[in-house]
């Protein structure tokens, strides 16, 4: 295998290094968020539980409100993407009334940079374990389990939502869990959802039954809504194309276009909304105000030295959270009405390219 080629569709694929390059965010429109688009109402307290992950709970200021229960959220992060990279994002979520887990298994896929050999040895080995779908779908219904067993949590009202791999995985896992325990799992969200994991989330996806929110950008160079991925390696002498590197990293049988990617999932969905996001990169997409997902872009382009494309974005608020919250509120019936009215709206949205439902 060649390991420029190597090297870099590893990295590509880690939802840390997906949106190589800041992104550019043009002053020459301002978009006003939705209700949904900043912190909400509730405190948020951050730690970890050991052999489950991230732990995020809400807090309300009134006392009165001490034993409520709250709808509870497992996060599935992307490919080798730290859990705690996606903290803002997390604490918007948590921050609207949901308790959130993160798994924070499978984060490490190691030095992925021919300048660093090395350090580079146990890469390999690395990403086929952060790679395993079934292992990231054991985590998220350990997850489960475990927040349908707090006592501050509403076991009737449990959702999953991930990115990039972890998006893929949760629809799998969404699909398995309510074959066997119809309803369990109330809705699902997956954002730039990756449809090369296993098995291929667009042919299991009917099973799930409850309601669906996705999340893609055709200025995604990884998972875009249709079509190749596009993100290429400048780490050698030459450029490698990624219809040539993901067939030689993930098999012969691997496609660049992901199965048909997140538009495939959709088309084969029973009950859901796609909303296209305007000119977001893979990592951007899952953020809040792109900052922090721009400074992880910073760090994997110095480890990796890929190339992925850079779209100048004319707002600073990423609309998919807002949206997210909305949905949920709507489907885990915390506040229909509000959560209904922001969905309407998504369409004359003008961060918001597209909107499929169905």
């Amino acid at each position: 295998m060649n390991h420029f080629v190597k090297f870099s569709l590893i990295a590509a694929l880690s939802s840390a290094s997906c949106a190589i390059g800041a992104e550019a965010v043009s002053d020459s429109a301002h978009v006003a968020p939705t209700a949904f688009g900043k912190m909400g109402p509730y405190s948020v307290t951050m730690s970890e539980v050991s052999d489950q992950g991230l732990l995020l709970v809400p807090r309300a200021s009134d006392s009165s409100q001490a034993d409520q229960k709250w709808p509870g959220l497992v996060f599935a992060h992307g490919l080798c993407g730290p859990a705690r990279s996606y903290s803002d994002s997390l604490e918007r979520l948590c921050s609207w009334g949901f308790v959130i887990i993160a798994n924070q298994e499978q984060e490490d896929c190691g030095v992925m940079n021919i300048r660093q050999p090395l350090e580079s040895l146990g890469s390999n080995a690395k990403f086929k374990h952060c790679a395993d779908s079934s292992i990231m779908a054991g985590n998220i219904k350990k997850n489960l389990h475990y927040l349908a067993s707090r006592s501050d949590v509403n076991a009737e009202s449990l959702a999953l939502i991930g990115h990039s791999m972890g998006g893929g995985v949760a629809i799998d896992v969404a699909a398995d869990v309510n074959a066997e325990h119809s309803g369990l799992i109330k809705a699902v969200v997956g954002i730039a959802p990756w449809n090369g994991a296993e098995p291929i989330p667009s042919s299991v996806v009917a099973k799930i039954g409850a309601p669906l929110l996705l999340f893609c950008s055709s200025s995604d160079s990884l998972c875009p809504c249709s079509g190749p991925a596009t993100v290429t390696d400048t780490q050698g002498p030459f450029t490698s194309p990624a219809a040539v590197g993901i067939p030689l990293l993930f098999g012969p049988g691997a496609d660049v276009h992901w199965n048909g990617g997140v538009a495939a999932i959709y088309r084969n969905a029973v009950k859901a909304t796609l909303m296209q996001v305007d000119k977001a990169s893979h990592m951007t997409i899952a953020g809040t105000d792109g900052v922090q997902m721009q400074h992880l872009a910073y760090q994997s382009t110095r480890l990796f030295g890929l190339n992925f494309n850079n779209p100048d974005r004319p707002y600073s608020m990423i609309p998919t959270l807002e949206y997210s919250v909305a949905f949920l509120y709507d489907v885990l019936d915390i506040n229909r009405q509000e959560g209904q009215k922001v969905m309407a709206a998504a369409k004359s949205d003008p961060r918001i390219s597209e909107v499929l439902s169905k």
